[in-house]
């Protein structure tokens, strides 16, 4: 799990720094582990926000696919799988990232 964090803990989290300078924003304290957004975000903000890093690994993995259905030789296909592997542990990752969203969309307050 250590080697996970390592090899795609600051690509998840750069993504969300990524997605705060697109809307305009900063990170308030960025680290390998946890990028903290600021409080005043409405909620379109928070989950374009929240949703960037698996929607960019989503792509990532479609394009893997693509890669791997269309590989010409065995290099080419295991360049695609590792690119499916790697793509498919950062969308795992980002089901922490879903579940915030949920959560800030089931609430009361979700309409700001």
């Amino acid at each position: 799990m250590n080697a996970l964090k390592k090899l795609l803990g600051y690509p998840h989290e750069l993504m969300h720094v990524i997605a705060l300078i697109l809307i305009g924003r900063r990170a308030v304290q960025f680290t390998r582990d946890h990028v903290v957004i600021p409080d005043n975000l409405t909620t379109r903000q928070y989950v374009f926000v929240a949703g960037f890093p698996a929607a960019v690994f989503m792509i990532g993995v479609a394009a893997a696919v693509l890669g791997l259905l269309n590989a010409a030789t065995y290099g080419q296909a295991m360049v695609a799988l590792a690119a499916i592997l790697i793509c498919g542990f950062g969308v795992a990752s980002a089901a922490g990232d879903v579940q915030l969203i949920v959560v800030r969309l089931s609430s009361k307050d979700s309409l700001k």
